[in-house]
């Protein structure tokens, strides 16, 4: 999404959240901010390829809180239907599925 933002000339900001942090380099679970650039008061959307849960998205959330940031809603490019949107619902946060499961049979 960001490379693509970029070659059409409206570049988004982007970084990734990683499950654990690694043994080396910037240790971080928050990657690829530039130097002294913090989430602190903005306003994210996490992206996701595949949804189940939300399991994974939830655990990028909480590590994108720690560093400050505001969550304004989860897009997936497809929902397997299975929790995902009644997880977030209930939590609050706007989901959005570009496809679902449903779209494949």
């Amino acid at each position: 999404v960001a490379a693509a933002s970029y070659a059409r000339g409206r570049p988004l900001p982007a970084f990734f959240v990683r499950k654990q942090t690694k043994e080396h380099g910037a240790r971080k679970l928050v990657e690829g901010l530039a130097p002294g650039e913090t989430l602190a008061g903005k306003r994210v959307a996490v992206l996701e390829d595949v949804t189940t849960t939300g399991g994974s998205a939830t655990k990028a959330i909480e590590a994108l809180r720690t560093e400050g940031a505001i969550i304004d809603r989860v897009i997936t490019v497809v929902d397997r239907l299975e929790g995902a949107a009644e997880n977030f619902a209930s939590a609050g946060i706007p989901f959005f599925a570009i496809l679902t499961a449903a779209d494949f049979r």
